[in-house]
């Protein structure tokens, strides 16, 4: 039973992509070109054969149904018209359609190339970084384009200049519309309460009959409906001209030389066609909660229109509503997609002259039906779910394609949103966090009256995490950001600008003169700008404009850590060497934990004391801890190795600190190695010398674990000071 409800479904979904063609080749050759209307049908359906037959056997849904676009009909159709309105004076009949043909067939072929391209480039997840109003401006100027040319199919007017629209509203052109808008109405307001399964065939065919039931109650004859344009063609007539034959014909005879003149149109349909059969397969997806292969249906595409093209058929893809329709339907079954393609081959062989019989009005009605479907979509349903400045490029795109042309409405709505864009990304902050001295430290670590004098004068460093992309926009940012922070009376004179770009994800040319608008805010206000993790070829484009290097304003630094431990030395420096600085040292500092002095001695017997040239290695990583370090003199370095030939230094530490304690005291291997930097001196407590300590004089085992609690404390302090600072 599943295989006769696909059947049914098929063939149900084949007459209404019958429909869908017809109207499309209508759209086409309509005006000077209606005389060859039935080669346009048997384009259209060339291509619903073929291109719907090869999508539903290959496309990555079981489900797709393909047929030649609405959404590409009507630049063809603007194509055509171009060719028409520019032949030759001498040029006849045939020699028109040729060209026609010839640019049907040609766009066909580029298109199956360039979405056959795209898809073996695996580029089709590119396409989704098109802005989406930009897309909903495509597709709205696409169903103004269709409502257009449905008139234009239903009354004969050109509607290229104001006069001919003008004569929509005479009462005998009126007739000719007006039932076409009441069958577009309706079916746009039945598929609103019923299925368009239901409602789509029902009201389609019941046009028809409707139509010829009023006009022969008033005594038309078929031949008089023909002759005043009512009918698709004058049924029984052959067509004037040649013999259609297929493309071969074409490729011999066609004035090929007008193809290229149609770039602009060429180019738009290949966008069209991608950007559509990317939003069909995200659609899809959801659809039917199966993933869909983009690049897989771009290549499927790709190669469905060069057969189309070779078989003298015109540009079609994926269709979603059809596909939903047959995912309902036909339960994702492939054999709906391909006793539909098969039914429209049906109707090419053994129906071409009973199309003929299609009132124009009706097929009027399905193109107004999708244009304003579409038109709806995207100006109405769009209003309140995008923001007033991405929504307002929609009616700009519909604007510009109503007035100039298609091309130019989408190239408007590209820079339309690119400027948006622009706009709202200088809005965004690109300034991660602001720090200041006090906050912001290096990994150095420093006896406590040293670190007393970094905290004092913190105040005079504001430090500047980047985060996003530099560009003349946000690098406006940074310099405000500099600015107020120099004109704040309330705080000390700013000394220090460290500027942090490892989160940066480019830095624009134009962000340059913001650079040397900095420099010179520097020079003038006696600051210094530290610039940290500045890629090189940024720190060449700087040096190149002798920013960098050349007056000492702008310092460069591998990274923040190393520029922060810069700007603390400067700090220091200025209190005088590090031996000269009124600092305690590691014996003053646990002295100071002891009620009585004199008992500093007896602390120290279970230490012992340890002077270490330049390179030594106090403590090596992965080794068990069995003992902690007192630094008395000198500075040491911690070193991580994180691969065979990758070694990072994760901090320094100067005299009056404490090495290795963690471990020590969890049990730990070490994390960490520690390699001392130039000569100093240690006192070492090792594992057994805190036992013995603990079981001859407590109260020095009770003061060292104060000390040591003390230690860590203030570290956490200083941790969360920091993080305070960076989530305000």
């Amino acid at each position: 039973m599943q295989w006769l409800l696909a059947l049914a479904s098929g063939v149900l979904i084949g007459g209404i992509s019958i429909f869908v063609s017809v109207s499309l080749a209508a759209l086409i050759f309509t005006g000077a070109l209606a005389e060859h209307l039935p080669r346009g049908v048997e384009i259209a359906l060339v291509s619903a054969m073929l291109i719907g037959l090869i999508v539903s056997v290959a496309g990555s849904g079981s489900f797709t149904i393909a047929i030649p676009q609405d959404r590409t009909a009507p630049i063809l159709a603007i194509m055509a018209a171009s060719i028409v309105s520019s032949a030759p004076a001498g040029a006849d009949a045939d020699w028109i359609l040729l060209s026609v043909l010839a640019m049907i067939i040609g766009t066909t072929l580029v298109t199956g190339v360039f979405l056959l391209s795209l898809g073996l480039g695996r580029v089709g997840n590119l396409m989704r970084f098109i802005p989406y109003s930009v897309l909903g401006g495509f597709l709205a100027g696409t169903g103004w384009l269709l409502v257009v040319g449905a008139l234009r199919v239903m009354t004969g007017l050109d509607l290229v200049s104001l006069d001919e629209v003008v004569l929509l509203l005479d009462g005998q052109e009126i007739g000719q519309w007006l039932p076409g808008l009441i069958i577009a109405l309706a079916i746009l307001v039945a598929s609103r309460r019923f299925s368009l399964t239901i409602a789509l065939p029902a009201l389609l065919f019941g046009g028809a009959a409707g139509f010829y039931l009023v006009m022969l109650n008033q005594g038309e004859s078929m031949a008089s409906l023909a002759e005043a344009g009512w009918l698709l063609g004058a049924p029984g007539a052959s067509a004037s001209g040649f013999s259609y034959s297929g493309s071969l014909h074409v490729l011999t005879d066609a004035n090929w030389s007008s193809v290229p003149l149609q770039w602009e149109g060429i180019l738009t349909v290949l966008l069209l066609a991608a950007v559509s059969i990317m939003l069909t397969a995200s659609a899809m997806e959801m659809l039917s909660r199966s993933d869909i292969d983009v690049n897989r249906e771009l290549r499927v595409a790709g190669i469905a229109n060069l057969a189309a093209g070779l078989g003298g058929g015109m540009v079609g893809f994926q269709s979603l509503s059809l596909s939903g329709l047959a995912l309902k339907m036909g339960g994702g079954s492939r054999l709906v997609g391909i006793v539909a393609a098969l039914t429209c081959g049906a109707a090419l062989w053994f129906g071409s002259d009973v199309l003929s019989y299609l009132p124009r009005v009706v097929l009027g009605g399905l193109l107004l039906f999708l244009g304003l479907t579409l038109m709806g979509r995207w100006l109405i349903s769009t209003w309140g779910k995008l923001p007033h400045g991405e929504y307002l490029v929609i009616p700009l795109i519909l604007g510009i394609v109503a007035t100039l042309g298609f091309l130019e409405g989408v190239l408007a709505g590209l820079l339309a949103a690119t400027i948006l864009f622009v706009i709202n990304y200088s809005r965004t902050s690109i300034i991660r966090y602001v720090l200041s001295g006090k906050e912001a430290r290096s990994r150095v670590a420093r006896n406590p009256d040293d670190e007393a004098r970094l905290l004092e004068h913190g105040a005079q460093l504001l430090v500047l995490k980047l985060r996003g992309h530099l560009f003349f926009g946000t690098a406006t940012q940074l310099l405000g950001r500099v600015r107020e922070r120099l004109n704040d009376p309330a705080r000390p004179a700013l000394r220090y600008v460290l500027i942090d770009f490892r989160q940066l994800t480019g830095i624009d040319s134009s962000a340059m003169y913001s650079f040397r608008r900095l420099h010179m805010i520097a020079g003038q206000s006696g600051f210094r700008v530290l610039l940290t993790d500045l890629a090189s070829r940024f720190q060449d484009r700087l040096r190149m404009r002798e920013l960098l290097g050349a007056d000492g304003i702008f310092e460069a630094f591998v990274d923040m850590d190393r520029g922060l431990e810069w700007y603390e030395n400067q700090v220091l420096a200025g209190f005088g060497p590090a031996r000269s600085r009124a600092s305690q040292s590691i014996v003053q500092r646990l002295s100071a934990h002891l009620e009585d002095p004199a008992a500093l001695s007896g602390f120290l017997a279970y230490l012992s004391k340890i002077p270490f040239p330049k390179g030594y290695e106090l403590i090596h990583q992965g080794e068990t801890a069995g003992d902690l370090y007192f630094l008395e003199e000198g500075e040491v370095s911690v070193y991580l190795r994180v691969s065979d030939d990758q070694v990072i230094r994760v901090q320094r530490m100067g005299a009056g600190t404490v090495v290795g304690e963690l471990a020590f005291y969890l049990g730990t291997p070490r994390s960490a190695s520690v390699v001392a930097d130039g000569e100093g001196m240690a006192y070492r407590l090792t594992r057994e010398s805190l036992e013995r300590m603990e079981a001859e004089r407590p109260e020095f085992a009770v003061i060292l674990h104060r000390f040591i609690a003390d230690l860590l404390a203030e570290r956490l302090l200083r941790t969360l000071k920091t993080v305070e600072a960076v989530m305000d």
